[in-house]
């Protein structure tokens, strides 16, 4: 992603220009003096000022991305995220499966689980850890859409990431394995049965990020409203409602409580 952000694309090309200014001035000291020394001097500085512009570029690439998705991971505001974000993959040379990742779950967290599924189909990975991003990404949306079948087709594939870096990368395998096991319990709700509400409540005491919480909150939401388990599902309701900001769990959550 080093210049997919115009902060990053401007510093390089900064340092590239001071750089130009440099070796201008190198030949200008240099002038009557052995041909060699102006020549040398450029090179030696045309490979920093490179080197340096890079390092400068993917410095501000770095924050400008961590920036822009801390609008949707701690403002939960994903219009505010995707209005700065929609373009960006388009410019990362090389594999875009994380980027078209951190765009996709933009569309999802707005609603837009028909996008975000596009959105993340565009590349194909054949990297093991990408193709499980990949496929634990798209069983969320899958699941949010409601569509059973795509659901269970991307847990398949997660399971066979899970199976094949088992021993190679525990914690790659750890990491899917808590993300198959959450999905899991997402589609045995959708097929009206009962979940695992303990296996999902430790799930969400060790959650790190705020969306992963509001997702299990809902699994929790969705399974009490299925059993007409009212305390239950007025609590997780509430937390949904106070806690979504503006990601589609909060309309979600508020027009249950409504109804």
């Amino acid at each position: 992603m080093t210049y997919a952000f115009k902060r990053s694309r401007i510093a390089a090309a900064i340092v590239l220009l001071l750089t130009g200014a440099i070796i201008v001035m190198i030949w200008y000291r240099g002038h009557g003096r052995e041909l060699y020394i102006p020549i040398v001097g450029s090179v030696l500085m045309g490979g920093i000022g490179y080197l340096a512009s890079r390092l400068a570029a993917n410095i501000l690439s770095t924050m400008e991305n961590t920036r822009y998705l801390g609008y949707l991971h701690m403002e939960l505001d994903p219009k505010k995220f995707l209005s700065h974000y929609e373009g960006v993959p388009e410019k990362v040379k090389g594999n875009r499966v994380t980027a078209y990742s951190y765009l996709a779950d933009g569309y999802w967290a707005d609603g837009q689980f028909a996008k975000a599924i596009e959105t993340l189909r565009k590349d194909h990975p054949e990297d093991i850890s990408l193709m499980g991003l990949q496929s634990s990404k798209l069983a969320a949306y899958y699941l949010a859409a409601g569509d059973k079948a795509g659901a269970k087709h991307q847990l398949e594939r997660l399971q066979t990431v899970v199976d094949k870096t088992r021993t190679s990368n525990k914690a790659l395998s750890d990491n899917m394995q808590e993300s198959l096991s959450i999905y899991r319990q997402y589609l045995t709700v959708l097929n009206q049965q009962a979940a695992n509400r303990d296996l999902l409540r430790q799930a969400f005491q060790k959650a790190q990020y705020n969306i992963r919480r509001l997702e299990i909150s809902q699994i929790l939401a969705m399974d009490a409203l299925r059993s007409h388990d009212t305390a239950e599902a007025s609590k997780e309701l509430q937390y949904l409602a106070e806690h979504g900001g503006k990601t589609f769990f909060t309309d979600w959550a508020k027009t249950r409580q409504e109804g």
